[in-house]
């Protein structure tokens, strides 16, 4: 039924066209439009766009997933209707003249025609996959999603905001891209998210969001990026400093029920660039147990992980050396509560 409505509004919609084509060129036929000649020309029109239209495939497109192709589609079948009917009104007059048609018209038609029928779908289009479709949807007691920083290239950028935006609950919200690929335009926007780093200021502006200027959750890594960029392993360092989760996107699942992010947690492997040694936690423990331990840099992320460990491996006492009063305060807050 619902392909059904689809071909009857675009046969209207044709309908429609005519007559605003010839409203705006300021034409009138010489004949009228409800007596038999008007009403054998509707149809015809009706009969000839409707077997184009099928023929070109504009009813086997699921719209919720047209992309650029589909929207080509309709502007090309526009124009072999135009041209049909051009050449069918030409014919017309070796057997009857008809006044006031002429090409003026033709253009106008075919402009008109493309827009009406392409402006549902992308109407359409916009209410299920855009951002008002979310935020319809959501409901006013819903929490907050999670705000997102993406660090990749920008055709990933694209396809997560999409499937991000249409989630439901929305987890995450990106707040800004950070495109790896050089001489992308920085302060231009996808899907209203705007491009906030380019190669080779990542650090620069992730500091700026991780040191408590604007508020983040996440940072999601494209896929590949540990290959792509080189200070990889420093963007986690600055992320987890300032608490900040990372995570890697690795492709989607769930595409039919309007497709659901695969978002894997960076591993230590991937930081490091190669395996995990297994560490030996027995000859490790009688190494520390009871000594009294010196961490240099304890404050940050790995520093803080040996402070812990040395504690859980039985260190008599751990002293904490670093340049960020607020850093060690939160450890000795958190040795603290342990």
């Amino acid at each position: 039924m619902r392909r059904v409505f689809i071909m009857v509004q675009d046969v209207v919609m044709v309908l429609v066209a005519v007559a605003l084509s010839l409203v705006l060129s300021r034409s009138n036929l010489s004949f009228e439009a409800l007596s038999k000649e008007g009403l054998a020309t509707w149809a015809g029109i009706v009969v000839i766009s409707h077997l184009l239209f099928r023929y070109s495939g504009l009813y086997t497109t699921v719209w919720r997933f047209a992309s650029t192709p589909d929207f080509f589609n309709i502007l090309k079948s526009c124009a072999i209707l135009t041209f049909t009917l051009y050449m069918a009104s030409l014919l017309l007059r070796f057997y009857r003249p008809v006044a006031g048609l002429n090409e003026r018209q033709f253009i106008v038609f075919f402009l008109v025609s493309f827009t009406i029928i392409s402006a549902p779908r992308l109407f359409y289009r916009f209410l299920r996959d855009g951002a008002s479709w979310g935020i319809l949807g959501r409901k006013s007691d819903d929490t907050e999603p999670k705000r997102a920083l993406f660090v990749g290239r920008l055709g990933e950028a694209d396809l997560i905001i999409r499937f991000t935006r249409t989630a439901q609950p929305a987890d995450y919200s990106i707040a800004g891209i950070m495109a790896t690929e050089r001489g992308a335009p920085l302060g231009t926007r996808i899907q209203g998210v705007p491009v906030v780093a380019t190669m080779p200021r990542l650090i620069d502006v992730l500091e700026d969001y991780a040191t408590g200027t604007k508020s983040l959750d996440l940072l999601i890594f494209g896929s590949g990026a540990e290959h792509e960029i080189e200070d990889y392993s420093e963007l986690v360092r600055i992320a987890r400093h300032g608490d900040i989760n990372v995570v890697q996107f690795s492709g989607l699942s769930e595409l039919e029920q309007h497709g659901k992010l695969v978002l894997d947690t960076v591993e230590m492997e991937t930081i490091l660039r190669r395996p995990a040694v297994a560490s030996d936690i027995q000859r490790i423990g009688a190494f520390v147990s009871g000594k009294r331990v010196l961490v240099t840099g304890g404050a940050g992320s790995i520093g803080q992980t040996l402070v812990k460990r040395s504690l859980e491996l039985g260190a008599e006492a751990v002293l904490v050396a670093d340049n960020s009063e607020f850093g060690i305060f939160q450890l000795s807050q958190y040795v603290d509560e342990k």
